[in-house]
């Protein structure tokens, strides 16, 4: 929720414009981990926290390789299932419960199943057909579905190929629903493992004012925003933020991803980005402008 990757250059191209010898950066939110992810590209040390373990778990798994094409079975995650490692979070790994929680989840808010019950059985046909090869749900329940496509889509030689070819066939029959976005963030899972130089990363699952912060480091925090959807973790104090910014200003540059700020910020960069909420072509003409805010 809130993810920065379609931004993540913008942001580390602003930053590094203001601070050119900078080579450390300390991510106090690092939720998705697409700026810890472009920071640590571009040869900095990288000091990466998010208060969700899970998430954190989650990461540190990616990082060393458990979602390989060999090694991770992609299931399809029932509402069921869901419900029940949410439930049940100590019965499953750290790691699996984030992954349920970031990539079975609606808009990735952590709490609510991705699908709605007409959607999911859809979903998983698409899953079936895609993952396994398999046409069998998805004929029984289109029985309509033109085999060409059904052919078109199992000749691919890998998934990801497979995915992208039923992202095609849904546009083509105007059913959006066969679409399978999750595999997409999988897949930015993946990409994780082909980090290099890790010995330059380190990971923690803490407050954000309980971290350690390198004097020569340069602080970037994407915090919960201010009147938007809270996360998991539950009510953010934002007054209590704020003053702690100031004073942790003193000795380190720090950058704020946010709506707004209070008067004594200044917006050094500002851009529209989609909601993770919003689907498909839909535009929102309300949406606030992101803002990268420093003091």
């Amino acid at each position: 929720m809130g993810s920065k990757r379609k931004s993540a250059q913008m942001i580390y191209q602003t930053i590094k414009n203001h601070n050119p010898n900078a080579t450390k950066i300390v991510d106090l939110f690092c939720g998705g981990f697409a700026i810890s992810e472009i920071f640590l590209k571009n040869g900095f040390e990288v000091i990466a926290n998010d208060k969700n373990n899970y998430v954190v778990e989650l990461i540190r798994e990616a990082i060393k390789g458990r979602f390989n094409d060999s090694v991770f079975e992609i299931e399809f995650i029932t509402r069921s299932k869901f419900t029940d490692v949410l439930k049940n979070t100590d019965k499953y790994d750290e790691w699996f419960v984030g992954y349920v929680m970031c990539i079975w989840s609606f808009g990735n808010n952590q709490k609510g199943y991705l699908f709605g019950k007409e959607t999911e059985p859809i979903k998983k046909a698409g899953h079936e057909l895609v993952i396994n090869k398999n046409p069998k749900l998805i004929l029984e329940l289109f029985p309509k579905f033109p085999q060409k496509y059904i052919d078109g889509i199992l000749k691919q030689s890998d998934w990801h190929k497979s995915r992208i070819a039923l992202q095609k066939v849904s546009k083509t029959l105007q059913n959006r629903k066969f679409e399978l976005q999750r595999l997409q963030q999988l897949e930015q899972l993946e990409r994780l493992q082909q980090l290099e130089q890790l010995e330059r990363l380190e990971l923690y699952s803490k407050s954000y004012n309980e971290i350690e912060i390198p004097k020569d480091a340069i602080i970037y925090c994407d915090p919960p925003y201010a009147g938007t959807a809270e996360y998991k973790e539950g009510s953010f104090n934002h007054k209590e933020f704020f003053e702690w910014i100031r004073e942790i200003s003193k000795t380190n540059k720090v950058y704020i991803s946010e709506y707004t700020a209070p008067s004594d910020f200044n917006s050094i960069l500002s851009f529209e980005q989609k909601s993770t909420l919003q689907g498909g072509q839909q535009k929102h003409n309300n949406q606030p402008m992101e803002r990268l805010f420093t003091i």
